[in-house]
């Protein structure tokens, strides 16, 4: 459990990370391609749901240990 722990506490400081540079090099408003075009969501969108998702999931981990 410890290095299920780790590597989650790993992949949300790197997916932070990537927000950040999303942020940073102005690049939040571009649009999410999936199968082949373009759809509404934005990348800001897409990363805030996966760090969302690894902030509570670390969260949880640390509750149970």
């Amino acid at each position: 459990m410890n290095d299920f722990y780790n590597d989650t506490t790993n992949a949300y400081f790197n997916a932070v990370d990537i927000k950040k540079t999303i942020q940073s090099n102005n690049l939040n408003h571009i649009k999410r391609v999936h199968g082949g075009t373009e759809n509404e969501e934005t990348l800001e969108e897409l990363i805030t749901d996966v760090v969302y998702f690894l902030e509570n999931l670390t969260e949880q981990l640390k509750e149970e240990a």
